[in-house]
């Protein structure tokens, strides 16, 4: 009986444990189906964006620099995607940014970049592969070229901290992408 207790016990921190890291990470404050209702069109979109601007590393000449950088999210987002870019600055890797993209209107509300729900960083040497094939920018070379994000680096982590996922799934494997569903 008492092993039975302790058991239960242990089962019960780990479900509050698991409830707490969840709402630590949370989704981003806004379903992707309320984002497609609100975003129908480019016009409508564009009254939910918000304009985020944050320090970021860059490299001048072989030394880190600090540029200023801005992208438009949804509002929704915008104070996550901001504390992530500070995450990111503040990190020890002093990881550089040289381009960020945000919301840009795709002619339907199927990219999240519609929807202002996608963050994509340094997108041509984080790129966009299926199988072997690649379907954007020209590299990733975590390790070689600076601007590649490494796997559990800086920016995963930041970004994961505020609910924002990079979309790795199956044999598509996109390293500059990261949204509120990782897709």
């Amino acid at each position: 009986m008492k092993r039975i207790i302790m058991i239960c016990t242990m089962l019960l921190f780990c479900l509050t444990i698991s409830t707490v890291a969840q709402k630590n990470t949370a989704s981003a404050g806004i379903s992707i189906a309320k984002a497609r209702r609100q975003c129908t069109s480019s016009a409508k979109a564009s009254r939910y964006m918000k304009k985020v601007t944050f320090k970021a590393w860059d490299i001048k000449n072989g030394k880190k620099i600090t540029r200023t950088r801005s992208i438009y999210v949804h509002r929704a987002i915008a104070s996550r995607v901001k504390k992530a870019f500070a995450l990111i600055y503040n990190g020890k890797e002093k990881f550089p940014i040289h381009t960020v993209g945000g919301f840009n209107w795709r002619g339907s509300t199927k990219s999240l970049h519609s929807l202002g729900l996608a963050v994509d960083i340094n997108s041509n040497e984080n790129y966009l592969i299926e199988g072997k094939r690649v379907l954007a920018g020209s590299l990733w070379k975590p390790g070689k070229n600076p601007y590649s994000i490494p796997k559990n680096g800086d920016v995963i982590k930041a970004m994961k901290r505020v609910g924002l996922k990079q979309c790795i799934w199956g044999k598509r494997r996109d390293y500059m992408h990261f949204s509120v569903k990782g897709y």
